[in-house]
């Protein structure tokens, strides 16, 4: 018996899951629809709660990029990539050999998508690392350079100076910046928004930080493949980083 995928469709355009439910229709043998998201959070929430076996995932979202999306999920289901860019690193999923769709979806191509689903529904799905495709995405995708971060003061909006930033921590729903003197300010800002701002010299580490590598002091070896981070703030802050994030640390510091 072939197993069925419960499934999670993900995508910010009310049409566009419209679509994916009526393809998904003719293949109910396979497929069986146990929600939908419109955007980034929502999916979260729901992907978490309801650990479906697949999802499909449109990569550009309002609040968040898919990728950081994905690297924030304590469930990780199997995923089929939905883009109306071509441009978008068709290579990056054939060679993770995961499945994508450009829009608009023809009926054709849909049934190859469903073709693989059915040969992986007799095997062990292959993992993916999330985070390899995400530096593609992002090299695909030049970041703006911004130097600092807006903070609304009463009335006013203050200027946090990114040479100045040691870390920023995401703990009970809210974002704060520290700096390198101990000043801390809160931003409306979701460390995953943050992310997709910042430049290259800030790294996440964890899901909850996300470090200046330019204030690192020093790096320790921790147990289960992590790692203490020392910053040189005026604190020096400790932050062990998260085991999903290491092989982006090592990466993005020459490790």
């Amino acid at each position: 018996m072939i197993k069925k995928f419960r499934t999670i469709i993900v995508d910010d355009e009310y049409p566009a899951r419209l679509m994916m439910k009526e393809l998904t229709h003719d293949h109910l043998d396979l497929i069986e629809v146990i929600g939908e998201a419109e955007n980034g959070r929502i999916a979260i929430e729901l992907i978490d709660s309801l650990k479906p076996d697949l999802i499909f995932l449109d990569i550009q979202m309002p609040d968040m990029e898919a990728f950081s999306m994905l690297l924030q999920l304590k469930h990780q289901p199997m995923v089929v990539f939905t883009t109306a860019y071509e441009q978008y690193a068709i290579k990056a999923f054939e060679e993770n050999a995961i499945d994508y769709l450009l829009k608009p979806i023809e009926p054709d191509r849909f049934a190859k998508c469903i073709a693989k689903l059915k040969s992986v529904a007799h095997g062990t799905p292959q993992l993916v690392d999330f985070n390899s495709l995400k530096q593609f995405f992002d090299r695909l995708q030049p970041k703006k350079e911004i130097t600092a971060i807006p903070i609304k003061v009463k009335d006013k909006i203050l200027l946090v100076r990114l040479s100045k930033i040691t870390y920023l921590l995401a703990e009970q729903g809210y974002v704060t910046i520290h700096t390198d003197n101990g000043e801390q300010f809160l931003t409306e800002l979701s460390l995953s928004e943050l992310e997709e701002k910042l430049p290259s010299g800030f790294l996440r580490v964890q899901r909850s930080y996300i470090i200046n590598t330019d204030k690192i002091q020093e790096i320790k070896k921790y147990f289960n493949n992590r790692l203490i981070i020392l910053m040189s703030d005026n604190r020096n802050t400790k932050i062990v980083s998260g085991t999903t994030y290491i092989n982006q640390i090592r990466l993005a510091l020459d490790l």
